[in-house]
Parts: C-alpha cells; sequence; structure tokens
C-alpha cells in the first residue's frame, strides 16, 4: 500500500533532474516498473518532494547515494508531538508574578556586560537605555498564533506593527489561510512576540511583526487549525525571496518535537559506544550514569519525553538560512544535554520501547547554523561569593546550545484566551501579560537583539549576524567544566559555549548642540 514520504536528497543534487526520474512511466532504479505519484512537489523546496511510495519501495530508495532520507510526514507520525519549549521604565525586578507593574528583566540584564542583578531581584538601575529599535527590520514569530489587536504591537505613534498578510499570496505558492489566522487561543506566540518586539517587553520595538501559526501548536480551544509544516517553512521562504526593499528577516521559533515514552525502565542501550542492559537502576541512577532523564509528570501523565529530530524539518531551516534568512531557535526545556556530531554523546541510544533512539541530538528544529537559544534562570549561583549567571534546569545544555538569554519568570503580553491560568494577568483593563518561563522566552530576546544588529547593517549574512551577536556575549554563566555531569542539571551547561546575551546598543543618543546629536554606540 503507498503512502506519502517525503524524499530529501542531499546538498548539490539536482531534484529536478531526480524527481523526473521517478515521475517517468517506466520509473527508474528501485522502482523500475511504474510511475510514482508526487503528492506534494514543494514548488519553493531544492532538496525536498513528497512522493507516494510503499515501504518496500521508501527502504530500497534510502540505499540510492542521492538521498539523505526518507521520512513520512511529520504531522502523519503518531510517535512524536510538536509542543512548545515553555512552561509556565518599568520595574525591571525580577518577579514571579504575572504584574503589568514590571517588565522584561531581560532588557536589562543584557544592556550588561556583567550581572547587574547581582544575587538580588532588583537591577542597579531601573530605566532601560536603547539606541536602537529593529526599525527596517521583519520579525516573523512562528508560534500559536498572536493576538491581532493587542497594544504591544503599536509604534510610538499608536499604529500597530503587526502585518497581517496572506502567505500564500506573498509567497507566490498555492494553497489557502486557515480561517482566522490572525487569532492566539494559547498566548505562548503572543508572549514570544512581546518579548521579542513589545513596544514595552521587547527590543525590536520599531520592527515590523509578522505571525504564522503553526498547525499543530494552537491552543485546545482554538477552532481553526494552522499553516502546514511544510507550508509553513516554503511560503516564509519565497516570501523573502520575492521582497523587492532589502529588508531582512529573522524568524523565532520557540517549539520543537520529543515523543512522550511511558515504559517505566528502559531495556538497555549504547552509551558512548559500548553496550548496556537494563539491570534495575532507579530514574536518577540512569541520569547520572548515562543521561537520560528520569520520568516527569506532566499534567498527570508519567512519562518520559525525548527530543526528536526530523529529517525534513532540519533541511526546510538550511534551505530558510540558505536563502539569506536569519532563524533563532529555542533548544527545548527537555533537560537534556545537546551534542555535537562530532561529539562523545551524539550517538548515545536508549529503547524506551519504540526501537532504540538516539537522545542527544536536540530536537527538530535545529541548525548548527541558526541561533540555539538556552535558558538563563532568574536565580543566580555564587563563585567565591560573587553571584554568577546561571542555566534554568529544565533548559537543554551542552555544545548543541549556542547561546544563552534569560528566558525565566519573564513578564511579557499574553492573548485573551491563554492556558496559562494563574500565570496570566492584566496588562490594561482590556488586555492580557503573562509571566512563563522557558526557552521558549529566551529565544525571542535573542531575535530582538539580532534585530538591532540588522538595522544597521540589513545585508548581514545569516553567518555574519551569528558571528557578529556572538562575538558581544559575554562568559558570565556559572559553568562546572564538565560535560558529562547530567544531573547537575540547575548548574552545568554540560561542555556548551559560554555565551550569555550582551546588547552594545543599550545607550541612548547624547546631545552635544542643539542641532547635532551624536551617538556613543559602536555600530561597526
Amino acid at each position: 500500500m503507498e503512502k506519502e514520504y517525503i524524499v530529501i536528497v542531499k546538498k548539490g543534487i539536482d531534484l529536478e533532474v531526480f524527481d523526473a526520474e521517478m515521475a517517468a512511466n517506466q520509473g527508474h532504479g528501485p522502482i523500475p516498473n511504474r510511475q510514482v505519484v508526487i503528492a506534494n512537489p514543494r514548488h519553493a523546496s531544492k532538496r525536498m518532494t513528497h512522493w507516494m511510495l510503499t515501504d518496500e519501495e521508501a527502504n530500497e530508495l534510502r540505499n540510492d547515494p542521492r538521498v539523505l532520507e526518507i521520512e513520512i510526514p511529520p504531522e502523519y507520525r503518531n510517535d512524536i508531538e510538536i509542543g512548545l519549549n515553555a512552561s509556565q521604565s518599568f520595574n525591571f525586578s525580577k518577579t514571579t508574578q504575572p504584574v503589568n507593574t514590571n517588565a522584561n528583566w531581560g532588557l536589562r540584564r543584557t544592556n550588561s556586560a556583567t550581572n547587574n542583578y547581582g544575587s538580588s531581584n532588583d537591577p542597579d538601575t531601573q530605566v532601560y537605555e536603547y539606541a536602537l529599535d529593529g526599525e527596517g527590520v521583519d520579525i516573523v514569530i512562528q508560534d500559536t498564533g498572536i493576538q491581532a489587536d493587542h497594544p504591544e504591537w503599536e509604534d510610538a505613534n499608536g499604529v500597530s506593527r503587526l502585518q497581517q498578510i496572506d502567505w500564500f499570496t506573498a509567497s507566490g505558492l498555492p494553497g489557502a489561510m486557515p480561517t482566522s489566522h490572525y487569532t492566539d487561543f494559547h498566548g505562548h506566540g503572543t508572549h514570544c512576540a512581546g518579548g521579542s518586539a513589545g513596544k514595552t517587553y521587547g527590543f525590536a520595538k520599531g520592527a515590523a511583526i509578522y505571525a504564522m501559526k503553526v498547525d499543530g501548536l494552537q491552543g485546545p480551544s482554538d477552532p481553526n487549525g494552522g499553516i502546514s509544516i511544510a507550508d509553513c517553512f516554503d511560503t516564509i521562504k519565497e516570501w523573502h525571496n520575492n521582497k523587492t526593499n532589502g529588508r531582512p528577516t529573522i524568524v523565532n521559533m520557540s517549539w520543537g518535537y520529543s515523543g512522550t515514552r511511558t515504559q517505566t525502565n528502559p531495556t538497555g542501550g549504547t552509551y558512548r559506544g559500548t553496550p548496556w542492559t537494563y539491570n534495575g537502576e532507579t530514574g536518577n541512577e540512569l541520569w547520572a550514569a548515562y543521561g537520560i532523564v528520569p520520568q516527569l509528570n506532566s499534567g498527570g501523565l508519567v512519562a518520559r519525553r525525548i527530543p526528536v529530530r526530523v529529517a525534513s524539518v532540519d533541511t526546510d531551516i538550511e534551505e530558510l538560512i540558505d536563502a539569506g534568512v536569519h532563524v533563532v531557535i529555542a533548544s527545548g526545556n527537555s533537560y537534556y544535554k545537546i551534542d555535537e556530531s562530532t561529539g562523545n554523546d551524539y550517538n548515545n541510544q536508549v529503547d524506551l520501547g519504540n526501537g532504540n533512539e538516539t537522545y542527544h541530538r536536540g530536537s527538530s528544529p535545529y541548525s548548527t547554523e541558526a541561533f540555539i537559544v538556552g535558558n538563563i534562570d532568574s536565580t543566580t549561583t555564587s563563585i567565591s561569593g560573587t553571584p554568577r549567571d546561571k542555566t534554568a534546569g529544565s533548559s537543554c545544555k551542552g555544545p548543541g546550545v549556542n547561546i544563552w538569554a534569560p528566558g525565566t519568570d519573564i513578564i511579557s503580553s499574553a492573548s485573551g484566551t491563554t492556558v496559562f491560568g494563574a500565570s496570566t494577568g492584566a496588562y490594561d483593563d482590556n488586555f492580557n501579560l503573562a509571566n512563563i518561563s522557558g526557552t521558549s522566552m529566551a529565544a525571542p530576546q535573542v531575535a530582538g537583539l539580532a534585530c538591532l544588529h540588522l538595522q544597521v547593517k540589513p545585508k548581514l549574512t545569516p553567518a555574519e549576524l551569528f558571528n557578529r551577536v556572538v562575538a558581544d556575549t559575554k562568559a558570565e554563566i556559572y559553568d562546572t567544566g564538565l560535560d558529562n555531569d547530567y544531573d547537575a542539571f540547575s548548574t552545568s551547561i554540560m561542555g556548551s559555549a559560554n555565551r550569555m546575551l550582551y546588547s552594545k546598543y543599550g545607550i541612548q543618543p547624547i546631545t552635544v548642540a542643539s542641532n547635532i546629536t551624536n551617538t556613543n554606540v559602536n555600530t561597526g
């Protein structure tokens, strides 16, 4: 029986030639006797197409040296879930409460090269100074949607910066926008938009805001669907390619794939090249020895959640970046280490009832060319009496996390209908805010600050922007110096680069004469 498969070819392979071979009446190679039906031509992709294949044909086609991977589309798989990387002046003091008297403390922290909060909840000053606001940059929040009428999207003149486009029309690709796309019945997307580009809570207060509701992420009471996984990348890429105004595009992705495994104990696995068999170890012992996170209680379900990589989604990210789109991704809240491909833990595997699965590679979306953001906690740890920033316990860590930003107890905008319960508060008499935590809240800080760099240098390539932002980071994070102290989850960054986000644009212009304004900001 035929079913839809995504066929992904390696970089440098001519997909049109490969596609034509299989679409021919006599087929080609492993499928010589019939014409292959193209389920989704993916006109915007140079490396992916969707074919109708039998399982046997798919397995045989994997042996073709031109093929990187063949997989079932993620929305049709029942062993993984798409999910959000979050849990649950102004006064920039840290607080756990959803109050409209406080703002995003990450704005103040990243304006300082060192920890300007010390061991206190209060910063050295309650003023957030800034010289740039992201004007001329387009930021896309790919998430649960957005509450279109929230005041956070207003510019200094009270005009909304939210651009409610038809993604299919703007990209030139076939397809129809889902009904009521510019709504948010979850709250997560509205929060991420505020943390990156909100007028009160964000860095990019002058950027144009775009929102895309991803199918599978919408809130539980949302009556409408989102844009499919395949289309949500292709439409952004082609919309970006169609621009004639030279405006740079940056996309924030605070979501990822994982698998829920309810089997209590593993049967065994492989750790750093050595096979092992389960021998009655406790969950904490498995964590310490192999880096396998214990079962956690989530909404009454006791299970392990392991990060899952999806080759087609990661290829979409690579194609976005190749097209010049800047991508920021939340690393995830699974507690797991993310190793690099040459690392000792990259090929670790465990059998939790679903066959051997890798668990130290992080989750999709993922690319080493994107910003992969870890979560800095709102509490600190001390080294010789000096308070230092530290990782949030749940944050993913390791060499695969390439930058860190505040992501715990972050106050930002929220939609009128949210899933955050007591973490939701009043923005004003008509709108909501929320105080929530996770790498989902850390990633928008990086995306927002990146907009300021792009305002100065809009022609930066993704690699150039990455290097520029990373060059400004500060080694201010507490580090145990180990890469295998897996159960030291609240202090160890497990071999991650010690890169705390820092903004060199956090200084206002200095007026030196009535008709002359100089800025003491280094924009080079």
